[in-house]
């Protein structure tokens, strides 16, 4: 993993629809955009973030998410999730995460903490 020297930053976009609402992902009943799926989307923007710091061979695995879903997005609406690394603690990586919707209002906010790996050293532990 290269050297974390300054705060990083990447965003990943989503529009939502019939595959990621609460009712279609079973985290509820009605057609909005599901709390599992926006936390997909954020930790979608932690992997961008986290990749030009990461050498060949290497990858993130989500290990913490604490995250407050703020306000409901119903089908149709645009959501951008933003990460931005804030701290480096050896192999483990600190984000900020927030979510918003086309009006720039922040449907959802936290933390996650991702932790980076040897790909093919982890997956012989997972297949073991």
């Amino acid at each position: 993993m290269k050297e974390f020297t300054s705060a990083v930053s990447a965003e990943a976009m989503t529009m939502v629809n019939n595959t990621n609402s609460a009712a279609a992902v079973k985290s509820g009943s009605l057609p909005v955009f599901a709390t599992p799926m926006m936390i997909a989307l954020m930790e979608e923007a932690t992997c961008y973030a986290a990749a030009p710091l990461l050498d060949e061979g290497e990858s993130t695995v989500g290990t913490r998410v604490s995250v407050s879903h703020d306000k409901a997005s119903g089908i149709g609406s645009v959501i951008t999730a933003y990460a931005t690394l804030t701290e480096a603690d050896g192999r483990k990586l600190f984000f900020e995460v927030n979510a918003k919707d086309e009006q720039g209002d922040i449907i959802g906010k936290g933390t996650i903490e991702r932790f980076v790996i040897n790909t093919d050293k982890f997956m012989k532990r997972v297949n073991k």
